[in-house]
């Protein structure tokens, strides 16, 4: 009479053990779009020409570096490039993994276009991390800045 209870209760543990798992394989899946906490446009203040920007919206990414006006020492953005039809996934403690098809501006090729870039990168409030490239972008500049010339 005492193996009935020791296999009721083994199943017991057994389903449990399943259910856990279920729920920590759902934590790593993709979404569509980019994290709400990302979409802003961010600023790498480097120095010189050193100088980026990248925006993020629902579904795509721009950016590119600034250009100087040599006139009025002012910066303007070069046009972007980027990802579109993007996707995340949550990897915790604010770490996105983001992954997307390259795209280039009107008139221009980049090197990997039409291809699936993939990429990590952490969103804290002031401040993006990438963990390759330019490593770190600003929710503001600490340069002067113009709109884009009308040459471009």
């Amino acid at each position: 009479m005492v193996k009935p209870y020791f296999l009721m209760g083994l199943a017991a543990v057994s389903l449990g053990l399943a259910a856990t798992d279920l729920t920590s394989a759902q934590a790593a899946t993709w979404h569509a779009g980019t994290p709400k906490a990302l979409r802003h446009t961010w600023f790498h203040n480097g120095k010189g020409d050193n100088k980026a920007y990248i925006t993020y919206s629902k579904t795509k990414s721009t950016g590119n570096l600034f250009g100087l006006d040599e006139g009025s020492e002012r910066y303007y953005r070069l046009p972007g490039y980027g990802l579109k039809k993007l996707k995340y996934r949550s990897l915790g403690h604010h770490v996105y993994q983001l992954s997307g098809i390259q795209y280039s501006p009107k008139g221009g090729k980049v090197q990997f276009d039409g291809q699936r870039m993939t990429y990590k990168l952490k969103v804290q409030k002031k401040q993006l991390h990438f963990y390759k490239g330019y490593h770190n972008y600003d929710r503001h500049t600490t340069f002067p800045t113009m709109k884009t010339p009308a040459i471009f």
